[in-house]
């Protein structure tokens, strides 16, 4: 089975329906859903396109997991979050774009998105959670915005390639190991709201030159 056309009479696609379709590589989704679900292509490993259509306001944990052909993802504008799981291991994703009404990007969300060079983050987004870009090893530049106060836990660990991370919030906390094998990150400006730097913060950031440490950091 290499491509599904799902009719606009189906309403409802339950979870986890294509796991393990292995061999599918297209499929059609049409306006009448609204809702993708749990494992819904979880190890679909030769889909390499697929559009949601913009009635979908909701993705499920680890919906295209390990999607490893998947190269271009475009996000529904109605999506709220990028939940637990979604991108993971979707090897070959070098783009996906993220719209302004997503709020909360939820753990694991992007971790192993080893060819994905490029990601904006929206305005929107309050929280980044952990692992969400682990070992991202093509992530070249990343801007966190103004919006976001709480990057979690391992959020940016191994991604080896990283070189350049603007955060443009002045109120923001971090996890722990945020930043572990960044070994491309030359340097890092911490910012005012910072009270402390968590354990190994820097660990493995081998090509760091420069950090600023603000007055707040006691």
């Amino acid at each position: 089975m290499k491509q599904i056309i799902i009719p606009s009479s189906v309403k409802i696609i339950g979870d986890g329906c294509f796991s393990g379709c292995k061999s599918l590589e297209q499929i059609e989704i049409p306006s009448s859903i609204t809702s993708i679900g749990k494992n819904l292509f979880t190890g679909c490993s030769s889909l390499t396109k697929i559009a949601l259509p913009s009635s979908v306001t909701f993705i499920g944990e680890y919906a295209f997991n390990g999607c490893s052909s998947l190269t271009k993802f475009e996000i529904p504008s109605s999506v709220k979050f990028i939940n637990s799981y979604t991108f993971n291991e979707c090897s070959s994703l070098t783009k996906i774009e993220i719209p302004s009404s997503v709020k909360e990007i939820k753990e694991y969300a992007f971790s192993r998105c080893l060819l994905l060079k490029q990601i904006t983050i929206p305005s929107s987004v309050t929280s980044i959670g952990g692992f969400s870009f682990a070992e991202c090893k093509s992530l070249e530049e990343l801007t966190i915005p103004s919006s976001v106060n709480i990057i979690d836990d391992n959020a940016f660990i191994y991604c080896a390639s990283l070189k350049k991370l603007i955060i443009d919030s002045t109120s923001i906390s971090f996890g722990s190991n945020v930043f572990i094998g960044c070994s491309s990150l030359i340097e890092f400006s911490i910012p005012h709201s910072i009270e402390s730097i968590n354990e190994n913060f820097f660990y493995g950031c081998s090509s760091l030159k420069q950090i600023e440490i603000p007055s707040s950091v006691t």
